[in-house]
């Protein structure tokens, strides 16, 4: 975040808009990589029910 402040930019409208975007980036970033590492968890949760579902039909596939 600190190489944006050794940018040249011509209009502090435009050096704010470049620090907001290499901040949401990375922010951005670890929110995927928590909520990928815990899917039961926050706003997008994943129901056991997906996982149950997927497991009986890969039993009834290894039983032929």
């Amino acid at each position: 975040m600190v190489f944006t402040y050794l940018l040249g930019v011509s209009t502090e409208r435009l050096h704010v808009a470049m620090i907001v975007a290499y901040t949401l980036v990375p922010a951005l970033i670890l929110y995927t990589i928590r909520a990928l590492d815990y899917p039961f968890d926050g706003l997008v949760q994943v129901g056991p029910e997906a996982f149950e579902a997927v497991l009986s039909r890969m039993e009834s596939h290894a039983g032929r």
